[in-house]
């Protein structure tokens, strides 16, 4: 089932189109070919049963385009989750496909924006991290968005109710445009005026200007073709998908994912010895 993983998505629109043309399956065709691949490793078996939920991958990757990542990727990601979540399927459970393999599609879709966050954003602490791991959870994102046993859910990671909304907030309104338009008037002309200090504005330039040498030596202890793949995916203003990178390089998606994991290991470690 491994090639699967190189599903084309790199045209959104012949993607949706083709995913309008698989046939939804009823439970008992799902249970059919459930019990097939569980028993008799029916690889066509295995193959429909992806097919036929990566409708259900792609509304659940649509979730997660405010973080600023390639749709394309979000969607190739999930797919691989759904892959794993078909592999270790139990027909017997009485419960549908995506009802078991929505974890696993949204696991690896926050896994690999996680990944991706730590190249932009180096100072992501560990607590960040897990917050946002647990928005998928309808009790935690209640509690983001409104308040609602925010204090009990706040409590579970060591801070109060507050702390979790400002902390979560952060990941949930990443989204919002300033030039969003509201009853004929952009975000920036109704936000209220918050002019910073002279003080204040060389502190953020100072720390901006931090940032930025951090990363640049960070990326200067790469390895020539990793350096590429990392400023071609992250450093852009659009960004290169995987099938992008693996034509370009004339290797396979899955040897550019793993030069990419290595990347991403060398850069946090080297981020960690900076900080240590």
């Amino acid at each position: 089932m491994t090639h699967l993983s190189t599903i084309d998505t790199s045209s959104l629109s012949l993607f949706y189109r083709d995913v309008k043309r698989v046939e939804r399956m009823d439970r008992e065709e799902e249970l059919i070919l459930a019990k097939r691949w569980r028993d008799e490793k029916d690889r066509f078996a295995a193959e429909k049963l992806v097919r036929a939920n990566l409708y259900a991958v792609a509304a659940i990757a649509r979730e997660y385009r405010h973080f600023g990542l390639q749709e394309a990727d979000l969607i190739q990601e999930g797919t691989l989750g759904l892959m794993h979540a078909v592999k270790r399927f139990d027909p017997e459970r009485g419960f549908r496909l995506m009802t078991y393999a929505s974890w696993w599609v949204r696991a690896s879709i926050h896994e690999f924006i996680l990944k991706s966050w730590s190249i932009v954003k180096l100072g992501t602490t560990k607590l960040q991290r897990k917050i946002f791991a647990g928005l998928s959870k309808a009790k935690e994102s209640i509690a983001a968005v409104d308040g609602r046993e925010a204090d009990a859910v706040g409590e579970k990671y060591g801070i109060t109710g507050h702390e979790f909304q400002e902390a979560a907030q952060a990941y949930l309104q990443r989204d919002v445009s300033l030039d969003v338009e509201t009853e004929g008037q952009s975000m920036v002309e109704v936000m209220p005026s918050d002019m910073a200090s002279p003080e204040e504005v060389a502190t953020e330039r100072d720390w901006k200007s931090h940032q930025h040498r951090q990363l640049d030596e960070a990326l200067q202890s790469l390895r020539e073709r990793d350096r590429f793949i990392i400023e071609r995916r992250y450093l852009q203003d659009t960004p290169m998908t995987l099938q992008d990178l693996s034509q370009t390089l004339s290797v396979s998606i899955e040897r550019v994912r793993q030069l990419e994991a290595r990347a991403m290991k060398n850069l946090r470690a080297f981020s960690q010895q900076q900080t240590a």
